[in-house]
């Protein structure tokens, strides 16, 4: 058994059709195009470890993402994963999730699913009103998705999780609680990323901004609090500043970024972290397939993580997690003491005012300072 452990990250960039919000690298579901692209998959597989010698770690976790990966056919998902993982060293315990649309997905893919050893499925609804999922451009209603939500299939699974969005154009505090509400009544759900509507630039959300509806501060502070309080009254504790989960329900793949441990993504546009050094593919679909079609690896840029960017990411993204920041490991990963590398005075201030915490070894954020989380970390960087 390897001591070196490594997670895995496949992205598939294939949509039904783009939302008003997105602004990730997404391409429309064509099957050829589909059945190039996954062969592409599994050759810069091959290259990497060809070049990084990546069989002798341990997969510790393997998360598909997009995109829409519940848009394969179930022989696509089964024939990729079935040459990506043969002859690794698999942890006994590998969290394997897999991301899914309410729209694309079908029980003949659940089977497939389990089939392939995946035990966690994650599901975009991100509403429960009919008329706030098509402001946003999605593709399931929410109908749909609570018949997902309540399929039979999903009971062989170990975790099933679902993911919200709040401060959508038109949305109020009670139509938000009434989709939490109604995705509580499901039987499954263990875990709920709860994020913040982002509005980017070139997306129709971003052309429009100024004409949009968009609920106030006051407006989507209320609605943080039923976010938290909705969790809380059906056991899911707050884990990070947008993520909840049921007892050993936690997403072990994102913990590991947050971590800093290692990963490797595998596809365009996907990011990956190795010996101290982070790169990312390029995001063409048609410039990846030709460049691992040459057997040249398709990254777009690379940068060595030194000591200075790794402790301010430590604190950027400690101070979003109920763990916090463990001045040991900090101090293992960057060579340096916590309390050197931020400003003292605004430390002295956040313990005395309650919104952080010290508990030897972890320098933690309290529920109130998780408001003002990025802010602080904003303060506390020398």
């Amino acid at each position: 058994m390897s001591t070196n452990k490594l997670s895995l990250y496949i992205h598939i960039p294939f949509c039904a059709g783009k939302c008003h919000y997105c602004d990730f690298y997404s391409v429309r579901y064509e099957p050829s195009l589909a059945d190039r692209y996954l062969q592409a998959v599994i050759d810069e597989w091959e290259l990497r470890i060809s070049q990084s010698d990546l069989r002798k770690y341990q997969i510790e976790t393997v998360y598909f993402g997009g995109g829409t990966p519940s848009i394969l056919t179930p022989s696509q998902f089964s024939f990729l994963t079935s040459q990506l993982l043969k002859n690794l060293d698999l942890s006994p315990d590998m969290e394997f999730s897999v991301e899914c649309n309410p729209e694309s997905f079908t029980e003949s893919k659940a089977k497939s699913f389990l089939d392939a050893g995946v035990n966690r499925l994650t599901f975009g609804v991100q509403s429960l009103s009919n008329i706030e999922l098509s402001i946003a451009g999605r593709k399931h209603s929410s109908e749909k998705a609570l018949e997902v939500l309540n399929s039979p299939s999903l009971y062989y699974f170990k975790s099933i999780g679902t993911d919200i969005i709040y401060g959508l154009p038109g949305q109020s505090a009670k139509s938000l609680k009434t989709t939490l509400g109604n995705l509580f009544l499901t039987p499954y759900i263990k875990h709920l990323s709860a994020y913040e509507l982002t509005i980017n630039p070139g997306t129709p959300f971003g052309r429009h901004e100024k004409r949009l509806p968009l609920p106030d501060e006051d407006d989507l502070a209320e609605m943080s609090s039923i976010v938290i309080s909705e969790c809380r009254a059906h056991n899911l504790e707050r884990y990070e500043i947008s993520n909840f989960a049921a007892t050993s329900h936690r997403c072990s793949h994102n913990e590991a970024y947050w971590d800093h441990k290692e990963y490797i993504g595998l596809g365009c546009a996907a990011h990956s972290y190795l010996n101290q050094t982070r790169w990312a593919n390029k995001h063409n679909i048609g410039e990846y397939i030709s460049d691992v079609s040459l057997n040249v690896l398709p990254q777009a840029w690379s940068e060595k993580i030194d000591n200075e960017t790794m402790a301010r990411e430590m604190i950027f993204l400690g101070l979003r997690r109920a763990d916090g920041i463990n001045e040991e490991r900090f101090k293992m990963l960057t060579g340096k003491e916590f309390t050197s590398c931020v400003d003292s005075e605004k430390l002295r201030l956040f313990l005395s005012t309650g919104r952080m915490i010290y508990r030897k070894p972890f320098w933690l954020t309290s529920e109130e300072g998780m408001l003002y989380a990025d802010a602080m970390a904003r303060d506390l960087f020398l």
